[in-house]
């Protein structure tokens, strides 16, 4: 009989394992990961990050650089230092490449890890009022398909934020595993745990808050009076072991940075930049019931709220603070009576806790991050289901109502499912998601600029100039947006436009290092070299570093014909940034152009280190092996680079150069023949050289018949 009822258990919990996987696969899964691109952070934190696409691995730059790759030391960084996600992206990059469905199949096999820890750790709670199992599974299932999680798994970046639930709940187990006992061990591997999950997240740190929340209620202290409870704290060595250490995290945390503070603009976050206290406090209290709302509601998801998502409540009449009242009010009041439902006080702390740190209580570089609710939620969803589930459980007697509940029940998980998978679809690509941002936040600048940016970067500049313009009528001091929108300008010749909108870039942010660039690159092609090297000096003044300034000075002083200062711009960009293929490029042609071919082929070795499939530095080798009479070594570097781009009519044209220098007349002809099917108008070399051929080989044919 015993044996029975185990093999029972044994076979409901894997059943119940099954469906909570089954419900991520459902709305992750399914068509969730084909045609996945990066996007929104993923192309900063990731795709543009070197700390995560350089080979070897540079143990210094992930252990000093921020989580986009910038110097936690400088005054450009947010300070956010997450080294292990960093290395766990670049262990990716280096085992799979570069692919964005594989970091996502890895998001979505930790939610799914999450959600079954989140299940064990519910059924191990010693509860009264309510039946834990099934607590735990309705609760765990609405936390694998809740829309809320959809930036956490969907956004590459959201791994901090799963990493740091798992180990949020790995640390609970542990917790619950050890109630009632003196454990030094279990202490201090939750603290080991902890000082982890801050390399994961910061928000790791109020792991040991939430534990010294759950060992206080499973052993019952709730039930004591309030004196002979603060007794029994005071004995707890534990409570303040985790009170000194998270101390001690957090200190370390602060001092790895220098305890310099990060510097956020006014476009991140309006709210935190406002000078009135009133305003900034008011809105800050209805910040916290929006995020309530998101995850109460999930129906309006927006991948950034920044400008204009979340108008300032200016006011005490202003009627969006019905939400914070009714919020205290139902906070005071759970407070008042927090002996009668223990497992709801558990629930809120445990959503309250991780979010402390992204609340306000210091200054973060966002308005709402959806992400950032991925471990509250934990606590939302066992409060959700823990409040369904008493009133469940308070109707035994009531077959017609507890049907109609259990009926409400699945349509909440249908709507819920079904949500999330239009969520997934959204994050696949950028398009969708800037999309699905104007539907919901219509006056976000923020939302333009980004369509305008994506709109350029496809070529549609009719779709790219509207939605700068509108950005700029939404927040006029919009830096990045007026610079942009400038360097539209240049792009289409109407340089003095151009020059009158970063000008206004740089009245609202003077010490904008890429503004006073853009601003020498107009100044350029309008031949004022004395100004644009001006203007090239402040930026490199705002940011020592900037290899791309280098580059357009090089360019700047080519224009002027100053070769040697021209070369040593460029040589300066990359020595700061060797992934620079332009300036590769200009310095590789240079040296070609000079007749210093050994030093162009020993440069071009170099470059192709940095980057082993640019284009551009490959067909220069080819072109200077062809010049050596290294026909063999040229010959196939043109075919390599033919296979990058193979409808590129000058590959081919010089391809057939090559063969003809070679007195290989077929393979020439048939090169030449490619490059005229591929552009006729533009062929012109290749045609002319095509007839010479074919003349040539019509007269050494006509003198063999005679």
């Amino acid at each position: 009989m015993r044996l029975g009822y185990v093999q029972n258990a044994a076979l409901h919990s894997m059943v119940c394992q099954a469906i909570l996987v089954l419900i991520c696969l459902v709305c992750y899964g399914c068509g969730g990961l084909s045609g996945a691109t990066f996007v929104f952070d993923d192309t900063v934190a990731i795709v543009k990050n070197k700390d995560v696409n350089t080979l070897p691995t540079n143990w210094t730059a992930i252990f000093t650089h921020d989580f986009w790759g910038s110097s936690l030391l400088s005054s450009d960084s947010h300070k956010s230092f997450r080294p292990l996600t960093t290395l766990m992206f670049h262990y990716e990059y280096a085992m799979l490449g570069l692919s964005a469905g594989h970091m996502k199949f890895l998001n979505l096999i930790l939610h799914c890890v999450n959600t079954l820890l989140m299940w064990r750790l519910v059924r191990s709670l010693h509860v009264t009022e309510i039946t834990a199992e099934r607590w735990a599974i309705i609760s765990a299932a609405l936390f694998a398909a809740h829309p809320i999680h959809t930036e956490a798994v969907s956004g590459v970046v959201g791994r901090a934020d799963l990493m740091f639930g798992m180990i949020h709940l790995l640390c609970l187990l542990l917790t619950v595993a050890n109630c009632g006992k003196s454990s030094p061990q279990s202490v201090g591997l939750v603290l080991l745990l902890s000082a982890a999950g801050m390399l994961f997240k910061e928000s790791a740190v109020t792991i040991p808050m939430s534990c010294v929340l759950l060992d206080y209620f499973q052993n019952g202290y709730y039930l004591l009076e309030f004196r002979n409870q603060w007794k029994l704290l005071q004995s707890r060595a534990s409570y303040f072991v985790y009170a000194a250490a998270s101390v001690g995290l957090l200190m370390a945390r602060l001092w790895w940075q220098d305890f310099d503070s990060p510097t956020f603009k006014e476009v991140d976050n309006p709210i935190a930049h406002n000078a009135n206290i009133l305003t900034r406090g008011l809105s800050q209290q209805f910040l916290l019931v929006m995020n309530i709302w998101l995850m109460l509601c999930p129906y309006w998801l927006c991948y950034d709220w920044a400008l204009g998502c979340v108008k300032l409540v200016t006011s005490i009449w202003d009627l969006r603070l019905q939400g914070v009242i009714g919020f205290y009010s139902i906070l005071l009041v759970a407070l008042m009576n927090f002996r009668r439902l223990p497992g709801m006080m558990l629930a809120l702390g445990l959503m309250i806790i991780p979010f402390l740190p992204a609340s306000g209580l210091i200054r973060v570089g966002f308005v709402i991050a959806e992400r950032t609710l991925y471990v509250p939620s934990i606590g939302f969803c066992l409060m959700s289901i823990y409040g369904f589930l008493h009133w469940y459980e308070a109707n035994a007697n009531k077959p017609i109502w507890r049907t109609t509940l259990r009926t409400l029940l699945m349509l909440l998980f249908t709507v819920m499912m079904l949500r999330t998978r239009q969520r997934v679809a959204d994050w696949l690509n950028e398009e969708n998601l800037f999309a699905s941002a104007l539907k919901v936040c219509p006056d976000n600048a923020k939302v333009h600029y980004n369509i305008a940016r994506l709109a350029t970067d496809t070529g549609n500049n009719t779709k790219a100039f509207l939605h700068y313009h509108k950005a700029i009528d939404l927040y006029p001091s919009y830096e990045s947006a007026l610079m942009n929108l400038g360097n539209l300008y240049r792009e289409h010749g109407q340089l003095n436009t151009a020059e009158e909108y970063i000008r206004l870039a740089l009245q609202a942010y003077p010490s904008f290092p890429a503004a006073w660039m853009n601003l020498g690159i107009v100044q350029s092609a309008q031949k004022k070299y004395d100004q644009a090297l001006v203007s090239y000096e402040k930026a490199l003044k705002h940011r020592a570093n900037f290899a791309v300034c280098y580059y357009n000075m090089g360019n700047l002083f080519l224009e002027q014909k100053r070769f040697t200062e021209a070369l040593h711009h460029w040589q300066h960009a990359v020595a700061l940034n060797p992934r620079q293929p332009k300036a590769w490029a200009n310095i590789l042609t240079m040296l070609d152009n000079r007749g210093l071919h050994e030093d162009a082929l020993r440069l071009s070795d170099q470059a192709l280190k940095h980057l082993p499939h640019e284009v551009s530095i490959l067909f220069i080798r080819a072109n200077v092996l062809g010049k050596l009479k290294q026909y063999i070594e040229a010959e196939s570097v043109y075919k390599r680079v033919i296979e990058l781009e193979p409808r590129n009519m000058l590959y081919h044209t010089n391809l057939g150069v090559l063969y003809h220098r070679w007195d290989k007349t077929e393979e020439a002809i048939k090169a030449y023949q490619a490059a005229i099917s591929l552009n006729a108008a533009r062929a012109s070399t290749a045609r002319e050289n095509l007839g010479k051929l074919l003349k040539r080989l019509e007269r050494e044919a006509q003198a063999t018949h005679r």
